[in-house]
């Protein structure tokens, strides 16, 4: 078998998170997925730091922040799951909250199954839980 077709095959393989890790990342992105594999797949809570976010964001980017890769697969392993995400509320949380959860959507996790939630007394972080 050539490698054109190979690489068709195996891209025609590659299902759920991480096909849609591989067409945000490109070509160079399937080092990331193929890493993915080894992290360990979350359920319980996340917290991300302003300092975290407030760095350059990509698609690249935003699954290396500490646990999100781990909450993207346990989504994706569990589809009956959801996502709770939680923020200190006013604009800027919200503003903050929803990016959050347009990224999970670029990623593949359904919108519906994302939870917005105010209450989060820490203005200076969001905390990320699935259920």
């Amino acid at each position: 078998m050539n490698s054109v077709n190979g690489n068709a095959k195996v891209g025609s393989e590659i299902t759920g998170i991480r096909g849609n890790i591989l067409r945000i990342l490109g070509a160079g992105g399937m080092l990331a997925v193929l890493l993915s594999s080894a992290l360990p797949v979350y359920a319980g809570a996340v917290e991300i730091t302003a300092d975290q976010w407030a760095r350059p964001r990509s698609g690249e980017r935003i699954v290396d922040i500490a646990g999100l890769r781990g909450i993207v697969e346990y989504l994706d392993r569990h589809p009956g799951s959801g996502l709770l995400i939680r923020y200190a509320g006013g604009d800027e949380g919200l503003l903050w909250a929803e990016e959050l959860r347009a990224w999970f959507v670029a990623l593949g996790i359904s919108g519906d199954r994302i939870v917005l939630g105010t209450g989060l007394q820490q203005r200076d972080r969001i905390v990320l839980e699935t259920e």
